[in-house]
């Protein structure tokens, strides 16, 4: 689901990489957070406004690196958002990475708005119009449909029972298909992703 989608993009463009400023070093190209766009499915959400940019000093806080995955903070006056983030070790086929921006996995917590555990992948490419993302965890399988370059979990509920499914550990897959056709293949590894989503609840309860 979606809620803040400006907001975020404000961290990314005040330089809060995954890479460059977490130390994250997954095999693929390191990412960097990107913004929770509108999902093919919206929820009712909080009516609350946010400016369509930040000021260039906004930036998102490394709270801690647990196994593959990250846990970042930020916080202002409009309140506190948290995130845990995690890249591909992974991306299929080969070609196709070069072209594409950014990959990354989202577990996001909007404290003000009571908004918690919000699922949602970045990409990297423009999605295949009126497609999903087929997410691959614990032996389920999960529909997260696309908006531009980036899908989202279409309720709380999808969104609860893929926490659980990753919280068993191993590996977890995104497939997807973008608009020219091309179909590719994200594998992530879980290896502290449960211990990640804990710190995040503590850091935004």
């Amino acid at each position: 689901m979606q809620v803040r989608p400006l907001l975020l993009a404000s961290f990314i463009a005040a330089g809060a990489p995954l890479a460059s400023a977490q130390q994250v070093q997954p095999l693929a190209p390191a990412p960097q957070p990107a913004k929770p766009p509108k999902p093919a499915v919206a929820k009712p959400k909080p009516a609350v406004k946010k400016p369509a940019t930040a000021p260039a000093a906004v930036k998102a806080r490394l709270l801690e690196k647990i196994g593959d995955w990250s846990v970042f903070v930020h916080e202002d006056a409009g309140g506190r958002v948290c995130f845990a983030a995690a890249a591909p070790t992974d991306m299929q086929p080969k070609a196709a990475t070069a072209n594409r921006t950014p990959v990354v996995f989202y577990v996001t917590t909007w404290q003000k708005d009571g908004v918690r555990n919000e699922v949602s992948v970045k990409l990297g490419y423009a999605i295949k119009a009126n497609s999903s993302a087929a997410v691959t965890a614990g032996g389920q399988r999960f529909a997260l449909p696309g908006n531009d370059d980036k899908a989202y979990a279409k309720d709380t509920g999808d969104e609860r029972k893929l926490l659980q499914a990753m919280a068993a550990g191993g590996q977890m897959a995104v497939k997807a298909t973008s608009a020219k056709g091309t179909a590719t293949t994200d594998q992530y590894s879980l290896d502290g992703a449960y211990a990640a989503v804990q710190k995040l609840q503590e850091a935004c309860p």
